[in-house]
């Protein structure tokens, strides 16, 4: 499997293992069972990881490298990792990728870094009736969000499932080529500089993928970028 294609095969691979719909309460429980991230309130990019990695392994995957607190989720002809991002309208901005060091760290070393993108559309939850189970399901409260109802912090609003719509990728195999996604706009650098986690702590700012311009997209002369989707 070369390079150049191999983010489309391991779209492929992934999109005739995966249901098309998430339930919250089901990939929840499945998480906790395997005792994986089941607390995060977004669930989806975890249970995402979580399965992915649990089909890719049959194919040879291990854990991906760390760099810094950044460990890639997998590594497989290349470096992988793989996020989620629900579309609230066809021209929604940018999918969060990963810490822009860490990427920039990883493509030097190992000359490769690829995303597989599930996009979709995420019911949520207009009753409360979901948060109230996952809270009741977690416990005690964490000291970030005992400290946001003292501030009057707005809590988000949860997604209680996910319909998949397709799996996108896009993988670059040098600094230069990810330097034209970034001046073509694809991707772009800063999200998420300056926000907090739920434990309190402070983002570093993030790499972001511009879903929408995807068919807009062209490869350079020397393939060392590739994107593309897979329907589901």
């Amino acid at each position: 499997m070369s390079s150049t294609i191999s983010g489309q095969s391991l779209a492929q691979t992934l999109a005739k293992s995966l249901p098309a719909y998430w339930d919250g309460k089901s990939c929840i429980s499945e998480l906790q069972q395997a005792d994986y991230n089941w607390r995060q309130m977004e669930w989806i990019g975890w249970w995402f990881e979580f399965r992915a990695m649990k089909v890719l392994r049959a194919h040879g995957a291990k854990v991906g490298p760390t760099f810094g607190s950044v460990t890639f989720d997998c590594a497989l002809n290349g470096i992988w990792d793989f996020k989620s991002h629900p579309q609230k309208h066809p021209d929604s901005s940018y999918a969060y990728l990963n810490d822009e060091e860490a990427v920039d760290n990883c493509l030097n070393s190992h000359k490769h870094i690829g995303w597989i993108i599930a996009v979709g559309q995420a019911v949520y939850d207009e009753t409360g009736d979901f948060k109230l189970w996952h809270d009741q399901l977690k416990g005690a409260e964490s000291d970030y969000v005992r400290e946001g109802r003292v501030l009057g912090r707005t809590s988000r609003r949860r997604k209680s499932a996910f319909q998949l719509t397709e799996l996108v990728w896009v993988e670059f195999r040098s600094s230069e080529a990810l330097e034209v996604a970034v001046r073509d706009g694809v991707l772009c650098r800063g999200l998420q500089a300056g926000q907090r986690n739920s434990d309190g702590n402070t983002r570093r700012p993030k790499y972001g993928f511009s879903y929408s311009r995807l068919r807009r997209y062209t490869c350079t002369s020397n393939s060392s970028i590739a994107a593309g989707s897979v329907s589901i």
